[in-house]
């Protein structure tokens, strides 16, 4: 870890050159993606995924505690993926490189107080978080471009409460990124699956509701389970904040719910049930 002056000891440096390098060489895991950031960036939780367009991302590591928060992971993998942030960022050509997940979350993520498959929480940076994943989280993620169509992303998380991810405690990272990219890319490229051969399509947003929703409603339920506010639809369809209103009120009606977190929990027993 970098000293109170901001430098990194010579000793972090080759323990993180030596994890890295045992990826590149071909006898390392996934979890030396995790170890080998633990040098210059802290953090108290991470999860390594590949993303896939049309997939469910594949887990290949973390450090959650057992039981409710590991949990969350799985479920993050299986299902609420498809409303996260780095993902939609990822299927809209994500840049690869460090990004913070409150940049690229929507506008406004909204809160209430019922427990539903996805927990609406303003103290989140994202608004929302899984259920049994740790509270108060800020997140950071390192992005790499394996291929068109996949995207490599370890998750690092700390607690807002010890100051979650300002800059220049990305800074001692910057240096390193190309290293964890090559770690990465050498890493997947013998990974049992990453076989090159096609699967079958997992649900994808664009899909929720097809059959009951007009395509202009469709595409207002879809930005409010991303977490964008009226005005925020309304700037994106170019259509008025009342027209927006008006779409989500008969999407609400046709699919039975009257509030956001039962859109939430609609849309999660649908993607559960379809997978």
């Amino acid at each position: 870890m970098p000293n109170s002056k901001g430098y990194i000891e010579a000793g972090s440096i080759e323990a993180l050159n030596q994890h890295l390098c045992r990826l590149i060489e071909g006898n390392g895991c996934p979890q030396e993606l995790i170890s080998a950031a633990s040098y210059v960036l802290p953090f108290t939780a991470a999860f390594v995924v590949v993303n896939r367009r049309g997939q469910c991302p594949i887990h290949l590591c973390d450090t959650y505690a057992p039981g409710p928060p590991k949990e969350a992971v799985q479920r993050y993998v299986s299902s609420t993926y498809l409303l996260n942030p780095v993902y939609n960022a990822f299927l809209s050509g994500l840049a690869p490189g460090l990004h913070s997940m409150a940049d690229l979350a929507p506008d406004n993520w909204s809160h209430a107080d019922l427990t539903t498959p996805v927990l609406p929480d303003i103290r989140e940076e994202i608004g929302y978080r899984t259920p049994g994943w740790p509270a108060g989280l800020q997140e950071l993620s390192l992005t790499v471009d394996l291929d068109a169509d996949t995207m490599g992303e370890v998750s690092f998380a700390r607690p807002a409460s010890q100051g979650g991810f300002p800059p220049d405690l990305i800074v001692p990272l910057l240096p390193f990124y190309p290293l964890f990219a090559t770690g990465f890319r050498a890493l997947w490229s013998r990974h049992p699956q990453n076989t090159g051969r096609p699967e079958a399509s997992h649900p994808v947003l664009e899909d929720f509701a097809r059959d009951l929703l007009s395509p202009r409603e469709q595409q207002v339920v879809q930005m409010i389970l991303k977490g964008h506010s009226s005005l925020s639809i309304s700037l994106t369809l170019d259509i008025a904040v009342p027209t927006v209103k008006t779409h989500r009120k008969h999407a609400y009606a046709k699919l039975g719910i009257s509030t956001q977190q039962q859109l939430f929990g609609a849309f999660l027993a649908w993607q559960t049930g379809s997978a």
